[in-house]
């Protein structure tokens, strides 16, 4: 896989997206959206990655959608199709990441602006450096949210500050950030991947099955009563009740050694 904006790794049973425009704040164009979207892809299909880290390179995650490259495509005519067609290619990374059946872990090492902050709601889970930021200026640029803004951003820090946000298009700052539940934990800069990879490891280390059936019950749960809930709760038991990983599991710990699942 040949690719020119995006560094990508991979680490044992871990991958990682390190976003490489730093002179332009790692701003996309089209050509990254499309090797992101690659990358998801790559591991969605490799079986022995477990956990995706994103993260970027120089002092900004992501500063958002290229705006040089988006003005000199706005001057040319197009039609309402081509527009709807390239909002949904926008959109597409959203559903990508939300169904990847593996753990995706936003490590935010500075700016997180436009997609930038859009690909960090849609993580699983999202870590700061101490002098990371996040903002939706969409309201400042004659623009809008995507990505599932709207739906991610309220369910992590409540209506009235997502409200607050997104209607000021205000820098909030890391500190901030983990206080709102925007972000779960906070680091030095320096500590941050060493952070995230620790924390990819332990996750990686865990029963897959079990990792993807809390990802994909927990995306449905703000949606679903109760007695729903429990149902799935229910069904999830049931298939790891019929795994390969639940025996080693539980010969692991009568042998008192680490367990070595395979996703079975």
């Amino acid at each position: 896989m040949e690719l020119q904006d995006i560094l990508f790794e991979k680490k044992s049973s871990i991958a990682i997206a390190t976003f490489n425009r730093p002179t332009v704040l790692n701003a996309f164009r089209h050509a990254t959206l499309g090797e992101f979207k690659s990358i998801l892809d790559d591991v969605q299909a490799d079986k022995a990655i477990r956990a995706l880290i994103i993260t970027g390179n120089g002092r900004a995650f992501s500063a958002g959608i290229d705006l040089k490259e988006m003005a000199n495509s706005s001057s040319d005519f197009r039609t309402v199709k081509e527009e709807y067609d390239e909002l949904q290619a926008i959109q597409d990374v959203t559903r990508r990441m939300v169904h990847l059946p593996k753990t995706i872990i936003a490590a935010v090492n500075g700016i997180a602006v436009g997609i930038g902050v859009e690909i960090a709601l849609a993580s699983d889970l999202r870590l700061a450096a101490n002098k990371a930021t996040f903002a939706f200026t969409e309201v400042k640029r004659a623009l809008f949210e995507t990505n599932g803004v709207m739906y991610f951003l309220p369910r992590l820090v409540g209506m009235g500050r997502a409200m607050q946000m997104l209607l000021t298009g205000e820098t909030v700052s890391s500190k901030d950030a983990l206080n709102a539940g925007l972000v779960t934990g906070v680091v030095a800069q320096d500590q941050l991947l060493t952070y995230a990879i620790d924390m990819a490891q332990t996750i990686a280390s865990n029963a897959p099955l079990s990792v993807r059936l809390v990802k994909e019950t927990m995306q449905k749960t703000y949606d679903l009563d109760l007695e729903e809930v429990m149902r799935l709760e229910v069904d999830g038991m049931m298939q790891c009740n019929r795994s390969e990983d639940l025996i080693e599991g539980l010969n692991a710990f009568l042998e008192k050694r680490p367990p070595v699942y395979k996703g079975k």
